[in-house]
């Protein structure tokens, strides 16, 4: 392998190494918070931070304008590129609308908080709550603007300690407000975590070496207007795909019963978040690597492929584990009473290989800033075809016509992505990847089937077997990517002797 490419596939091994540890340690401190809440606050008080919390998002998430996720392609465009002045007046433009923006969500929150409060609590008692907390929305979006300029100009390390320490500082900041204030410290807390947060997000991001350029405000206009666009497709996206869950839900509750919408949150819960920290891991650093040689296909080819290999190689073994382990986690996490969604969640596991393989090529289209590609494909079309294959699959088979309709969903989309990009954007599957993904569909396929088709202890024998199977297996391809053994003989052993 060569030494370019072979360094190249250190370097997503080593991004998903660091934020996947990162993702773990925010999960934790979260479930820390969320003890804390319970213990201190109780159940009413724990509904009345999440109230809070969920009745601001909307506002927090469209007065955003989506620049945490379209900024970052322009900010790793210019940083890649390595003139300073360059990268310094696509920051400032990007500084400006994201204040802009910020302004926006404080205001809108400070107006409307009257009808926050009715509709949140039937009462225009918490309006006053409300309008305290259009600062905690002006902070968070200019903390989570902050968070993209690190992540477009790959400043890995200080992003990763941003997101441990604003976490922490919300546990830290919380626990004693709850302690001494009771409920009434729910509102100061969250606007003083977001403060904090936004406070250290200016020290990290002032490690970013700029000069002082002009730009007047008709460049301020022209140059972020694009950046605009892209991040209003993903708005848009994210808020149709949160959409068509609420229009799922719904269908769920009135064709059959809450239960049944209690166990397939469950079994989505799980099974996403097992598997999530890997896709947020990887897209961290994957994006704006991606986005900075968007204009080369051939690059973009080879790195969506390289980027594909290391996804599978990592997210296959955890989902054969969950596979295995579903009847042990579920009651972990959950209760003896969730036993039932076992299968399902095995199901699920099955479809998130073809998530997983596609993950990689669906970021083209967004890299590119293809906005109508990007929108129409995870806007529209993901969207869509998923509450079409869900309602048609609880209809033939209940919950585990859900699990079915999420493997086919996947699957189809998969298909189309590929179809897409190879006309658009002339991609097409290395066949490095597509070795690596037939031979983890296969066992995926071995384990999912040795528990339907086996009993007892024989189905958990055969899954374990073929499990480490796979765990040797990645681990062989992973060692030929970027030399495991390598770095474990000069790093680890060398200290040792």
């Amino acid at each position: 392998m060569a030494s370019k490419e072979k360094s190249s596939y250190k370097s997503i091994f080593k991004a998903t190494s660091l934020f996947g540890g990162t993702q773990i340690i925010d999960v934790f401190i979260n479930l820390v918070r969320g003890k804390i809440i319970a213990v201190l606050l109780g159940p009413s008080g724990m509904g009345l931070n999440g109230l809070f919390v969920s009745s601001v998002a909307l506002i927090n998430n469209i007065a955003g304008l989506g620049l945490n996720y379209s900024a970052v392609r322009d900010i790793s465009k210019s940083s890649e590129s390595g003139d300073i002045d360059k990268l310094s007046r696509t920051l400032k433009v990007f500084r400006r609308w994201l204040f802009g923006s910020a302004l926006l969500g404080l205001v809108a929150v400070v107006a409307l908080s009257p009808l926050l409060s009715r509709f949140a609590f039937k009462s225009g008692e918490y309006t006053w709550a409300f309008m305290l907390l259009g600062f905690m929305v002006l902070f968070n979006i200019l903390a989570s603007g902050n968070s993209s300029l690190l992540q477009g100009t790959r400043n890995l390390k200080w992003y990763a300690i941003n997101s441990v320490t604003g976490t922490l500082v919300a546990l830290l900041v919380s626990a004693p407000l709850f302690f001494f204030f009771g409920v009434k410290g729910i509102v100061p807390a969250l606007i003083l975590s977001s403060l904090i947060t936004y406070i250290l997000s200016v020290f990290y991001t002032s490690k970013v070496k700029t000069t002082d350029v002009k730009v007047s405000w008709k460049e301020t206009y022209s140059g972020g207007a694009d950046m605009v666009k892209l991040g209003v497709a993903m708005m848009l996206s994210i808020s149709i795909g949160s959409f068509t869950g609420y229009l799922l839900n719904n269908f769920i509750i009135n064709s059959g019963s809450v239960a049944d919408l209690g166990l397939y949150q469950a079994g989505m819960s799980i099974t996403s978040q097992s598997i999530g920290l890997v896709f947020s891991a990887m897209a961290i650093d994957y994006y704006p690597r991606l986005a900075a040689v968007s204009e080369d296909n051939g690059k973009v080819r080879e790195m969506v492929n390289q980027q594909g290999e290391v996804t599978l190689l990592i997210a296959t073994p955890i989902l054969l584990m969950l596979v295995i382990t579903a009847p042990i986690v579920i009651q972990i996490l959950l209760s003896k009473e969730f036993l039932p969604i076992t299968g399902f969640i095995r199901m699920l596991a099955f479809g998130m290989i073809f998530k997983a393989a596609s993950y990689s090529i669906g970021a083209i289209s967004f890299a590119k800033g293809n906005k109508k590609v990007f929108f129409f494909l995870e806007g529209i079309y993901s969207n869509v075809s998923m509450l079409i294959f869900s309602i048609a699959g609880y209809l033939l088979n209940g919950l585990a016509g859900l699990a079915w309709a999420f493997m086919l969903a996947h699957l189809v989309y998969f298909v189309i992505i590929n179809i897409v990009t190879a006309r658009l954007y002339e991609f097409s599957l290395s066949n490095e990847l597509k070795k690596v993904l037939l031979f983890q569909i296969s066992l995926m396929a071995a384990v999912f089937f040795s528990f339907r088709l086996l009993e007892g202890m024989a189905s958990y024998i055969v899954a374990s077997l073929l499990l480490l199977f796979s765990i040797v297996y990645s681990f062989r391809q992973l060692d030929k990517m970027i030399g495991i053994k390598e770095f474990v003989n000069k790093k680890i052993l060398r200290k040792e002797n």
